[in-house]
């Protein structure tokens, strides 16, 4: 078989024109009988270039698979230590109740919009501060309980004023009638200190020894120590002709039932009204 002849050279065919009638192909007796060209079917009216279908835009592509997860944003680092949270902590440790309740609210509110650092610190203070109003509250009451047994003159253990009192129940500011000099002492009638007294109270220590010491031993002990805790107790009254040291003192038997106590008393001649203390 020849060999094909060369195409003819001339301008371009239409490249949409369809393949059965382009003439530069179809009716050309070069490529009209020519089995390679001519009527074949890979020219011919095949169904991917008959019918004069105009070109389709490339179907598109999907992403593949993985790839369908939205971007996250990361969330901001916070910005620091809030300085109320830790003003909150520090008036807690201390003791400043008001300051630490305030200041520990308020971190807790600024924690939460400005995403800061410091909410335990925070929660710290505010615990420490209801402990300390606990404690202050408590010492409250007890002061007030002091205060309003003080000003009836007597112990909160006697019943009625000028009854008389057992020795063992005796209180530091207490007032005394009938001090004695018998050796044994039972009770003594309590007054108010605003009434005419002979004596009040002023202090107590207990005696260490693990065997009755006899009385000498005990008078020897605690004429010196009565001494020195008038002092403490009413400076002025040390100096005060009128006023002297008496105590009581365990017996060989009241030490058998655990007495411990040496009771100091001021006496005073003549009897005298008011507190010694201040």
């Amino acid at each position: 078989m020849p060999p094909p002849a060369a195409p003819q050279s001339g301008p371009p065919a239409d490249p949409f024109a369809p393949y059965g009638t382009n003439p530069q192909y179809g009716t050309d007796p070069q490529y009209g009988t020519n089995p390679q060209y001519g009527t074949g079917p890979q020219y011919g009216t095949g169904q991917q270039y008959g019918g004069n279908q105009p070109f389709s835009a490339p179907p598109q592509q999907t992403p593949p698979a993985g790839y369908g997860v939205p971007y996250q944003q990361v969330p901001p680092a916070p910005s620091g230590t809030n300085g109320f949270a830790i003003a909150s902590l520090v008036f807690g440790v201390m003791g400043g109740v008001l300051l630490g309740f305030i200041f520990g609210f308020v971190a807790l509110s600024q924690i939460k919009k400005r995403n800061q650092n410091g909410k335990g610190m925070a929660v710290a203070g505010l615990v420490l501060s209801t402990i300390w109003s606990l404690v202050i509250c408590g010492v409250i009451g007890v002061a007030i309980v002091a205060a309003n047994t003080d000003t009836t003159g007597t112990t909160g253990t006697t019943g009625t004023t000028g009854d008389d009192t057992s020795v063992h129940s005796l209180r530091i500011g207490d007032c005394l009638n009938d001090l004695s000099t018998e050796d044994e002492i039972e009770e003594l009638p309590v007054v108010p200190c605003t009434e005419p007294h002979d004596g009040e109270v002023y202090a107590e220590f207990k005696l260490t020894e693990t065997s009755f010491p006899g009385i000498e031993a005990i008078e020897k002990k605690a004429d010196p120590r009565c001494a020195d805790l008038l002092k403490s107790y009413a400076p002025a009254a040390v100096d005060d002709p009128a006023v002297d040291t008496y105590y009581l003192y365990p017996t060989a038997e009241s030490w058998a039932g655990g007495d411990r106590a040496v009771t100091c008393i001021a006496s005073f001649d003549p009897a005298r009204t008011g507190k010694l203390k201040g």
